[in-house]
């Protein structure tokens, strides 16, 4: 049995038709995906980072702990800060919990996949909130993390799964932040 693609014009087309009705009809299922998928990398990077710092603080290479530590440390507080400033004081404990037990960019996928209404008192929507988030996560910990952990593979030429791991991690999570917010940006009714 042999497979051959069609050299008909028409045929191809109408293929090409019924894909993209697919992907239209389904539309918002991969936007929910992408979502989720950017959160699970979000705090996949988080968490592989503090693996890196307890191995960097076992192996007695004290400024990649550090540095690692300052950059996980700034992206929690700017974002404590942001919940703070952004959520009633009635709401605070359970928002700030979301944060400092690094689940918030899964809460605010789900949100924002669920169009969430945006709650009395909150200042923001569930999209310019998560939004916001992920740029503090990028601008403090993604990138910087990135640079922290590929000079330590560097200079200490370890290229074992962990580090490696790690890396890519953070790489990918700086990508796909940045990506999904360009597209966001570039879609936005309120942009056109």
């Amino acid at each position: 049995m042999e497979f051959r693609m069609s050299t008909n014009p028409n045929r191809r087309k109408t293929i090409k038709s019924q894909f993209s009705r697919v992907i239209a009809s389904n539309s918002h299922l991969l936007a929910k995906a992408e979502l989720y998928f950017t959160a699970f990398l979000s705090m996949s990077d988080m968490v592989s980072d503090i693996v890196m710092v307890a191995r960097y603080y076992r192996n007695n290479e004290m400024s990649f702990a550090l540095a690692s530590v300052i950059c996980l440390g700034l992206n929690l507080t700017f974002q404590s800060v942001v919940v703070f400033v952004t959520h009633p004081l009635g709401k605070q404990v359970k928002e700030q919990a979301i944060v400092w037990t690094l689940i918030k960019p899964g809460v605010d996928a789900h949100r924002v996949s669920t169009k969430a209404q945006t709650q009395e008192g909150d200042a923001v929507d569930t999209r310019s909130e998560m939004t916001g988030m992920r740029v503090i996560e990028m601008v403090t910990e993604s990138l910087p993390g990135t640079i922290i952990q590929a000079m330590a593979i560097f200079s200490t030429g370890d290229l074992s799964a962990t580090p490696v791991v790690s890396l890519a991690s953070s790489i990918l999570t700086s990508a796909f932040i940045s990506a999904q917010l360009s597209h966001e940006w570039d879609s936005s009714e309120e942009n056109r």
